[in-house]
């Protein structure tokens, strides 16, 4: 049967509507990649947590290596929030320095994190902190050779609990899209590592309580044998000191002891 010349039209009009230019199929593409790198890098974390699930150690090291994948930085560091300060946890990338252990709530990375929103530094050679001398600044500069960085807090329950720190050796600012990933990435690692550390705390809390009822069932134990036990050596204390007040006697009265003493 021909086609009508309305089916026709019709025909065409659903192909160009079908088809992209090539700078949108370009950009449907990378963003599925971004999406693809996304959950691998959560299923990284979940992974490392289901492997390790006494040993912390591991899943900082993968939260770390997977935020620093999803932007191509250089190196990074993972700090988490404890009332000193942002004590080190892990680091990544080829590092030939040792960053401090711990960093007080007084520097720039607590008040950076105290706003709980990433904050993207293209040079820091260039930034306020840098111009005014600041000595951690100074030395991950001119020491470390750091330039351009990434903070991105790590929050849940509107608390910081960490800060992921990612950076460059040259000044190459990350683009708004790995700066996103990265954002959502620690969001998400933030709950998972959020949640290890409280079932961990979990863990610990009853090992001790089982410890409290064993010692507890030990003492009471003990006082049970020692109950059966006070009887029976009262009346060996009292029998022997009997026999004894009948040996000092002149003569010895050995016919009155109940029990030989021989024996």
């Amino acid at each position: 049967m021909p086609q009508t010349k309305q089916s026709r039209q019709n025909q065409k009009t659903r192909r160009k509507r079908t088809r992209l230019p090539a700078s949108a199929h370009s950009k449907v593409q990378e963003e599925l990649t971004e999406v693809t790198q996304h959950r691998a890098a959560i299923s990284e974390v979940l992974r490392a947590i289901a492997n390790s699930p006494h040993d912390l150690q591991p899943i900082f090291d993968t939260i770390l290596d997977s935020a620093r994948r999803l932007c191509q930085a250089e190196v990074g560091t993972l700090r988490l929030s404890e009332q000193a300060g942002f004590r080190l946890v892990a680091i990544s990338g080829n590092v030939t320095w040792s960053p401090p252990e711990l960093l007080e709530h007084s520097g720039h990375i607590s008040r950076f994190a105290a706003s709980r929103s990433p904050v993207h530094v293209p040079d820091l050679s260039a930034h306020q902190l840098h111009r005014q001398g600041d000595p951690y600044v100074l030395t991950m500069v001119n020491v470390w050779g750091l330039r351009t960085l990434l903070y991105v807090p790590m929050v849940k329950d509107k608390k910081v609990i960490g800060v992921l720190i990612v950076a460059r050796t040259c000044v190459q600012p990350f683009r708004d899209k790995q700066i996103e990933l990265v954002t959502d990435f620690a969001a998400q690692a933030a709950i998972a590592l959020q949640i290890t550390r409280r079932e961990r705390e979990y863990r610990e809390v009853q090992n001790e309580l089982a410890h409290a009822n064993r010692v507890a069932t030990m003492g009471q134990l003990t006082a049970s044998i020692a109950h059966e036990l006070k009887q029976p050596l009262s009346a060996v204390v009292t029998n022997g000191n009997a026999g004894l007040r009948w040996l000092r006697r002149q003569p010895p009265e050995m016919e009155k002891q109940p029990y030989p003493l021989s024996k």
